[in-house]
């Protein structure tokens, strides 16, 4: 069967009726005397963080399983299998995607840990991509905005912090004095960012002490909060901003999360408030412009994590260069 992914045509083999050959070799990746068995699909989702579609990766990891079968290789050190991987992409992809994956891999050599931010209004899709990337980038570490608030809201007076009281939308609701003169709306969403990016800034310093990478995200992930300029010598951060323009489509998005949640949280309860959430868009925006920080318009999931993985592999790219110089 031969189908279309991304530009490129694949054929689609099935595996093996009788498995049994495959199974009894079992294939050990290790340069010392213990190791791990060889997985296509740990294999499939290495590769999947060069951008290509998860379906070719797996082909991909397919044929390289059967490639080592085949010429019973029994015993693979890791930087050699890493090089197999590479001639495959090469000859049944191309060079460019074989040359990512290189790259991705040696990433442990910067020594730097990859901290992810990811930011925009309630309901575009922030923690479905922080856990899509989480899986193709194989880092363990998800940390949410809300969840900072919600330990904050159990162990801070809201009397100090009344904005953390409610979500980032209507926030405006517990601030102590009425606004004058300002949108009331991003008053409070301010209020409630300034005292949650305490919280995103310790895990930040913590996952740069301890040199693990992490993904953050939350509504509360808001462009020059916080000065990461100062970490850039001990890790390599990069903030996004999500966005959904499209009215109805962001309307979607709140029913996938009724039925995801099942119900736990309603989708009217967001729709009502809607067009406070698009106020604090646009401020979103507004601030990621100003302070140069990619938006990305999740009207496409893949296309969305693709443009998330490209820009991440130009700052790795970036990273290996200036050692290099």
């Amino acid at each position: 069967m031969t189908t279309l992914l991304k530009g490129l045509e694949v054929t689609l083999e099935k595996e093996p009726q009788n498995n049994k050959s495959i199974k009894e070799h079992l294939i050990i990746i290790s340069d010392k005397e213990k190791g791990l068995p060889f997985s296509k699909g740990i294999l499939a989702a290495s590769i999947s963080v060069t951008g290509l579609d998860i379906a070719l990766c797996h082909k991909i990891a397919v044929d390289i399983e059967h490639y080592l079968i085949n010429s019973n290789i029994k015993r693979i050190p890791l930087d050699e299998l890493r090089s197999v991987v590479f001639r495959f992409l090469k000859e049944n992809v191309n060079l460019e995607y074989a040359e990512k994956y290189l790259l991705w891999q040696s990433v442990g050599k910067l020594k730097k840990p990859i901290i992810i931010l990811i930011g925009g209004a309630t309901g575009v899709g922030k923690s479905t991509i922080a856990t899509i990337l989480a899986s193709r980038l194989n880092i363990t570490r998800v940390a949410s905005t809300d969840a900072i608030r919600e330990v904050m809201r159990a162990t801070v007076s809201d009397k100090v912090i009344r904005a953390i009281r409610g979500s980032s939308y209507n926030a405006y609701q517990f601030l102590t004095l009425p606004p004058v003169g300002v949108d009331p709306v991003i008053l409070g969403f301010r209020e409630q960012v300034m005292a949650v990016i305490v919280g995103v800034e310790a895990i930040v310093k913590r996952s740069i002490e301890e040199k693990n990478d992490i993904i953050i995200e939350g509504a509360h992930v808001v462009p020059g909060y916080m000065d990461l300029k100062k970490f850039e010598s001990k890790a390599i951060i990069q903030e996004f901003v999500f966005t959904v323009a499209d009215i109805e489509i962001h309307k979607e998005h709140f029913t996938k999360r009724t039925v995801e949640t099942q119900g736990s949280r309603p989708m009217q309860r967001y729709i009502d408030h809607l067009d406070k959430i698009h106020s604090i868009q646009k401020y979103l925006e507004d601030l990621a412009i100003k302070n140069k920080i990619p938006i990305i318009e999740n009207y496409n999931l893949d296309d969305a994590v693709n443009q998330v993985l490209e820009i991440l592999f130009q700052r790795v790219k970036s990273e290996f260069s200036k050692i290099r110089s």
